[in-house]
């Protein structure tokens, strides 16, 4: 996107604000030295979102994928370059994709194919529960269950810093 980029990462031992951190200074650092810019690059923290399960993050590669579209910049989520659509579909080689993501997408051309449909379908969606997402500080994406006990073990992660 020509302002902002969405990544999905699952964390597993680092946390997300050191895995951002280090992807944001190494963009910096890469496009400072390419385009002889001096200064910021990203003007605000990046936002985060917990996620519940599979369901829930195929809804949001779903989000993803579909916001150049939305956005109006091309009408076809395949033809946007700085997407990783053709990747996750086979048709260009896999070097960012984890094995989990191909796991859950498939590999064979019939699941791929599905996946490039469920993927269009949602050209007619609307992602403003998702959008609204992006607004909060602290996000989840699942069930009232599992957010009530995310937020529940943030707060409690909280107190402990303050105390």
């Amino acid at each position: 996107m020509p302002n902002h980029f969405h990544i999905s990462i699952q964390t597993r031992k680092d946390p997300i604000s050191k895995i951002m951190s280090s992807l944001t200074t190494s963009f910096s650092m890469y496009y400072n030295r390419t385009y002889l810019h001096f200064g910021p690059v990203f003007q605000n923290r990046y936002k985060s979102i917990l996620i519940e399960n599979d369901s829930y993050f195929l809804k949001l590669s779903q989000y993803i994928y579909l916001n150049p579209v939305k956005a109006k910049l091309v009408s076809d989520p395949l033809l946007y370059k700085f997407s990783g659509l053709k990747e996750a579909l086979g048709l260009e080689p896999r070097l960012t994709l984890d094995e989990d993501i191909i796991r859950l997408i498939g590999e064979t051309k019939g699941s791929l194919n599905e996946y490039k449909k469920f993927i269009l379908a949602g050209v007619k969606d609307d992602f403003t529960e998702i959008e609204q997402l992006f607004e909060k500080e602290e996000a989840v994406l699942g069930t009232s269950l599992f957010s009530t006990r995310a937020q529940k073990k943030y707060l409690r992660r909280q107190q402990k810093k303050s105390s």
